[in-house]
């Protein structure tokens, strides 16, 4: 099922906001944005000194032998620069860093955000012979505010793409993350990757890959699947997912198991299957209804104790989502109020599999994931931003 895509971000930061009388649904991976007028009050009332998830993004990395460039941004902070600086490559501090910078795209896209438009980076390592140390180039940046269970989220990944060359072809991506970028492709997986593995290790004290039976709640063309370890892959993870040509790639290029799954339950799996199953934008795309039949469904294929990790469009969604103040607030409030709002239809699976209109835009509360999912699990944590502008919610399984 979708997933979101890094790669699309500068092309958001270009885009010009079209004329619309209102806001559109929020399509998976493409943040929206109206031309309301602005209310001047409206609009001060809004601003706050820091976001619930304090977003960030590398732009652009460039390997030149051994000399390695990077730049983004990264929502400002008040407090003293760390000792090993505001950025790191694998680890390393970067011999310099400019931060922050002006950068007026990141101010118009997060308006609501006091001081985003100074949130640019610009940083280089003279002398790094090795960028991909076991297949990933890693940049963190440090934030000693970020709560330890949240830490993941400061890491940003790119993979060897010498290691990834036999990827699904355009169409195949686009199905999966709404773009036909290759790069893309690779360091969004690799990044919600490695995220999804640093939560799992700061919850349970090990690694993702040490989970003995994985389910890969709606692998597509195998986004994150393609960056498991092989010989874990083989005897530990299976995938599956209602578009049954994306389920074939995978079975043909990809160590794991992968079999095709309907939009509706149940999944072709026995009772207490797995230990562990994440599902990155698939409830992002269900209705209420439906999304309980899953709820129920997957409780029914864990064993207990088993963890669950499923991403939601929560508030950090519509933080990205580019809204004029007064579409922002009355966003904003439906969901508070309501705690599961359906935001329009979404059509990128159209042609590729039946979903008879269920295959939605949906935004949740973190307080109703935790009042209704809880009905069902153990509602460990709500993670802000944890998986670009989705949400993760970490479950177990009583």
């Amino acid at each position: 099922m979708g997933a979101d895509l890094l790669s699309r971000m500068q092309r958001w930061w270009r885009r010009t906001p079209p004329s619309l009388a209102a806001a559109p649904p929020l399509a998976d991976g493409e943040p929206i944005a109206t031309a309301d007028p602005d209310d001047d009050a409206l609009r001060a009332s809004l601003i706050v000194p820091r976001l619930v998830a304090e977003p960030w993004y590398v732009d652009a990395v460039a390997i030149d032998g051994s000399r390695v460039t990077a730049a983004g941004w990264s929502m400002p902070v008040d407090s003293a620069e760390p000792v090993g600086g505001w950025f790191t490559i694998n680890g390393r501090p970067f011999d310099t860093v400019r931060y922050p910078l002006h950068r007026q795209d990141v101010g118009d896209a997060f308006w609501q955000r006091a001081g985003a438009a100074y949130s640019g980076f610009e940083c280089a390592i003279e002398r790094l012979d090795a960028p991909y140390p076991d297949g990933l180039l890693e940049i963190t940046r440090v934030r000693p505010d970020t709560p330890a269970i949240e830490r993941g989220r400061d890491a940003w990944f790119r993979p060897d793409p010498r290691l990834h060359e036999d990827l699904p072809d355009a169409d195949r991506r686009f199905r999966v993350i709404g773009d036909r970028d290759a790069t893309g492709f690779l360091v969004s997986g690799a990044t919600d990757h490695q995220r999804l593995d640093r939560a799992v290790q700061a919850i349970a004290g090990r690694r993702l890959a040490t989970f003995a039976r994985v389910l890969d709640w709606g692998v597509g063309c195998g986004r994150l699947a393609r960056h498991w370890p092989a010989a874990q892959a083989r005897v530990s993870l299976t995938g599956c997912d209602i578009d049954r040509d994306n389920v074939a790639w995978c079975t043909a290029h990809l160590p794991g198991t992968f079999v095709p799954s309907q939009l509706t339950p149940p999944l072709p799996f026995p009772g207490r299957a797995f230990d562990l199953v994440y599902g990155i934008s698939v409830f992002t795309h269900l209705r209420e209804p439906m999304q309980l039949r899953w709820l129920e469904e997957l409780a029914r294929v864990t064993s207990p104790g088993a963890l669950l990790l499923m991403t939601i469009h929560g508030e950090t969604a519509i933080d990205f989502s580019r809204l004029s103040p007064v579409v922002y607030a009355r966003t904003r409030d439906d969901v508070r109020r309501q705690g599961i709002v359906v935001s329009g239809a979404n059509t990128q699976l159209d042609g590729h599999a039946e979903h008879a209109g269920e295959y939605v835009n949906v935004y949740h509360s973190a307080d109703y994931v935790r009042r209704t999912w809880g009905r069902y699990f153990d509602v460990l944590h709500v993670l802000p931003g944890y998986i670009l502008h989705h949400d993760l919610v970490v479950l177990r399984k009583a």
